[in-house]
């Protein structure tokens, strides 16, 4: 089943990309993070960020940022994502880059510390789908660990 997933991931790819690793806190107000809060605070900063992109057209004509978000938990037990959005084209990296860490920090559950690059060659778009797609880290396998509900890059299986 995971390779047919890879492959399928490896088919819809996010087009224009920049690999983002963001960390949530294990807590929020005495509420631990778990898959469900996990997917709840993604799908805020999500309609955040598009907003942000793209104003009222968001809401109006559903235009939004293609990603694709994986849920990973480390050895030491912090939960944290791996993604990979769509640059907007009318905006300078260096903003939209602010944009994602001033809308992660907004949510409950977004951690301050955070990873991002834009990949030069499509040599680091494939290490870090590569990377994301491992099965090291994730519990419950890849098909659940993939955010099916928030990943706009491709239909769900």
């Amino acid at each position: 089943m995971d390779k047919v997933i890879k492959e399928y991931v490896k088919k819809h790819r996010v087009r224009n990309p920049i690999n983002v690793t963001l960390t949530q806190k294990q807590f929020w107000k005495g509420v631990p993070i778990d898959d469900i809060q996990s997917e709840r605070n993604f799908r805020h900063f999500q309609n955040v960020l598009n907003r942000k992109v793209f104003g009222n057209s968001y809401q109006r004509y559903g235009r939004k940022l293609q990603s694709l978000v994986v849920r990973e938990v480390s050895g030491g037990g912090r939960h944290h994502l791996h993604l990979i959005l769509e640059t907007p084209q009318k905006i300078p990296p260096n903003i939209f880059v602010w944009m994602i860490r001033e809308s992660w920090v907004s949510t409950n559950y977004g951690y301050d510390h955070i990873h991002m690059e834009i990949p030069q060659t499509s040599q680091r778009e494939d290490g870090y789908l590569t990377y994301m797609m491992k099965g090291k880290t994730k519990p419950t396998g890849l098909p659940d660990s993939i955010d099916w509900m928030n990943s706009t890059c491709f239909e769900p299986l």
